[in-house]
């Protein structure tokens, strides 16, 4: 009788040493598929599964992986021991049953060590296109680290939601990318609906008041995220809501978990962090941003990453051309994804 890591006669198997080290059913789901690696510099090499917009590994790998970045999003699902990663100057300290999201272009090390966890890196844009999703905008701009003692039922709707997400991708049945997302799309619906529901600016069962509240905030947001360059200062964005300055200010923070300057800084931030993987040069990158000068994009990149712009672009990863989707829904003004 075979063991479980003999697998030579395996149709699932996979040509790489640390897969035959993992349990059976968390080997990934098609044939020469390599997962995660290194490249000489220590910088880590990734690609989605071919032809989807997703990547899940069963991480039992004691391997480090030093600062680097990329436009997935990742996330980390600790079952076994301590795993330690740092997000800029920030180190949290991941036990098991713990999750950490990290936001598409932050750089992060991966400490490393004994242990078992699973690691997702997804494609987020499929969700940009609705304006209700920037509710959740704390999942594009701040990383997230959730366990028992940040509210149960929130913390319990998502180790839920990635369980189930876990289970769908290791099956790799007919349709598992859209089952997928389907699971992603009601976890960010409940996540919002429970976080509003404790400001009665936004709670819905407060009446018709809270609902206009919401499409006059999710307006001004997609106004925001269209018009980063123009001058956006809190005179203009109270009176696009038409509330006064003080009263603006608090019912934004409710709406969006961070304060007015914060959201369009973070959001600037994140333009430049992608402008950085072109050819680019970085005193175009700072206007087309919405920075008035080279200094203060510096200066605030500097702040909100742990590095100048010149040492983010020299730490983005490389990926597989062929298995990585930069985009799920392009513009009309970017070519199609390869396939």
């Amino acid at each position: 009788m075979k063991t479980e890591n003999e697998n030579s006669q395996d149709p699932f198997s996979i040509p790489d040493p640390e897969e035959a080290l993992k349990p059976r059913k968390y080997r990934q789901p098609i044939h020469n598929y390599f997962g995660r690696t290194l490249d000489n510099d220590n910088m880590e090499v990734v690609s989605f599964i071919p032809g989807s917009h997703i990547r899940l590994w069963y991480n039992n790998e004691s391997s480090a992986y030093s600062e680097h970045h990329h436009d997935a999003t990742e996330i980390i699902y600790v079952q076994e021991n301590l795993y330690p990663v740092r997000i800029g100057k920030q180190q949290y300290m991941l036990n098991a049953g713990d999750i950490l999201y990290i936001p598409p272009h932050m750089p992060h090390t991966l400490e490393g060590g004994p242990g078992v966890r699973f690691i997702m890196l997804l494609d987020l844009s499929p969700f940009l296109v609705f304006s209700d999703f920037k509710i959740n905008t704390s999942f594009t701009l701040n990383p997230q680290y959730l366990n028992e003692t940040h509210g149960k039922q929130y913390y319990t709707l998502i180790r839920e939601t990635y369980e189930k997400i876990i289970a769908i991708y290791f099956k790799a049945d007919v349709m598992w990318e859209i089952h997928i997302f389907s699971c992603l799309f009601d976890m960010f619906i409940q996540a919002a609906q429970m976080r509003l529901s404790a400001s009665p600016n936004f709670d819905p069962s407060c009446g018709n008041s809270s609902l206009v509240n919401h499409e006059k905030f999710s307006s001004l947001l997609n106004y925001i995220d269209k018009n980063y360059c123009e001058d956006l200062n809190l005179e203009m964005a109270a009176d696009y809501v038409g509330f006064s300055k003080y009263h603006f200010l608090r019912m934004f923070k409710e709406y969006t978990g961070l304060t007015f300057h914060e959201y369009v800084l973070r959001r600037r931030i994140q333009v430049s962090q992608s402008l950085l993987t072109t050819q680019k040069s970085i005193t175009d990158i700072a206007f087309e941003s919405g920075f008035n000068s080279i200094n203060s994009f510096s200066r605030s990149f500097r702040q909100y990453t742990g590095m100048s712009p010149t040492e983010y672009r020299e730490k983005k990863d490389t990926y597989d051309e062929m298995g990585y989707s930069k985009f799920i829904i392009p513009s009309h003004s970017q070519e199609q994804p390869p396939q």
